[in-house]
């Protein structure tokens, strides 16, 4: 049974999530590419903000299709991954935007969220007692994708811009083709009845408190790391905090690794809570202190975005293990797409929202907004808390 649930479960998981990670290193080649096809910066941007929109949509609208044939969902991603980093280089050598947006924004966006939910539900099923680290390990290698394309880029690069898509569309395709090969479901799982109802709807869920403030927590948690992330280059090289390049460098490179170990870390320290969801206020309360600090202190860029980046990941990593506590097994991967919506949605603000900002502002405002969003998460989470609170009262009397 281990050595099935290796091979079947945490390696093509790895492999998987390892090589859809490369989103979030972006912020690597949005300068050279904006230099090459002519485009303003900004405008070269918002293919980060579609890629991480259609992400959130190929998650959401794929959930089905994740249920009813995990490894033909899985090929189909991979196919549409691979096609979105083919067309990103025809969009380089073009000199063109619009394709740009085709291939790193539609197209690579798709297939990463059908990879992202794909292995989640089927690690779920091999651990069936250890749900949230289970589910992390995915989710894990998925922020640790970002750093291995931050040491692959080099490599590539000395081919020069036009050929480094290639390079990576070559190298994903061996291991995610090997990945969607492995990956499998435990033979004889017998799934639980989903707890409510045994006939699930996108419109009961929409009327579920519980999965509003969810969605919510998710769209405030991922809007906030997203309005400081993919800046994070361009701001620790600015003259309000002036960083070397070695250790800007640096820092985006350990920032996949924070990433990944908060995913962990906090997904193992809630399958130990005995009321999971409290795991929320720890990564808030992480959050919103890291902010404030770098607010004051702008010099603590660098050390606080290895905090956000912690807890960045591990909003992703506990929330399959609480909604599968609150709504059972039988639907996950539905329910976590329709979560994940949230994740679409919050690739449209929190990026182009940031930019904005510090457009007319400047870095400083963003982060005092940043601030900001983690306050008002955590007033979202506290109204959740009332609300569970006051309905178990009312079940009680």
């Amino acid at each position: 049974m281990k050595l099935k649930s290796f091979w079947h479960g945490i390696l093509p998981a790895m492999l998987l999530s390892l090589a859809v990670g490369q989103t979030y290193a972006f912020t690597n080649f949005a300068t050279e590419i904006s230099t090459t096809i002519g485009c303003s910066l900004a405008r070269v941007q918002f293919a980060f903000s579609l890629g991480i929109f259609f992400l959130g949509m190929g998650a959401a609208f794929f959930g089905k299709f994740v249920e009813k044939d995990v490894k033909g969902a899985t090929v189909f991603g991979t196919v549409l991954f691979i096609a979105g980093l083919l067309l990103t280089q025809v969009a380089v050598r073009c000199h063109s935007l619009w394709l740009l947006y085709a291939g790193y924004g539609v197209l690579l966006g798709l297939g990463t969220g059908i990879i992202y939910i794909s292995p989640v539900k089927t690690m779920m099923m091999w651990f069936q007692h250890r749900k949230a680290v289970a589910s992390s390990i995915p989710i894990i290698f998925f922020g640790l994708g970002s750093t291995l394309s931050t040491f692959l880029f080099p490599l590539f690069m000395k081919q020069g811009i036009e050929r480094v898509f290639i390079c990576y569309a070559v190298f994903y395709l061996l291991m995610m083709g090997l990945g969607a090969l492995l990956l499998a479901k435990p033979e004889g799982f017998s799934l639980e009845v989903a707890k409510g109802s045994a006939d699930f709807s996108y419109a009961n869920l929409l009327k579920d408190r519980f999965f509003v403030h969810s969605w919510l927590f998710m769209l405030l948690n991922i809007s906030a790391g997203l309005c400081l992330i993919p800046l994070s280059k361009q701001m620790m090289n600015s003259e309000m905090i002036g960083y070397g390049k070695g250790m800007i460098m640096t820092i985006v490179a350990l920032s996949g690794v924070f990433n990944g170990c908060g995913r962990f870390v906090f997904a193992f320290l809630s399958d130990c809570l005995k009321r999971r969801t409290n795991i929320i206020y720890f990564i808030l309360g992480i959050s919103l202190a890291s902010m404030l600090v770098t607010s004051v202190w702008p010099l603590a860029i660098g050390v606080v975005l290895l905090f956000i980046n912690s807890c960045y990941g591990a909003g992703f990593s506990v929330m399959p293990g609480i909604l599968s506590d609150r709504f059972g097994m039988s639907d996950i991967s539905k329910i976590h797409g329709a979560v994940l919506s949230a994740w679409g949605v919050a690739g449209l603000i929190g990026n182009n929202l940031s930019m904005m900002v510090q457009g007319r502002y400047g870095y400083h405002a963003v982060l005092w907004m940043i601030c900001g969003l983690y306050l008002i998460n955590i007033i979202n989470w506290l109204l959740q808390e009332a609300i569970a609170g006051e309905s178990a009262k009312s079940k009680s009397l």
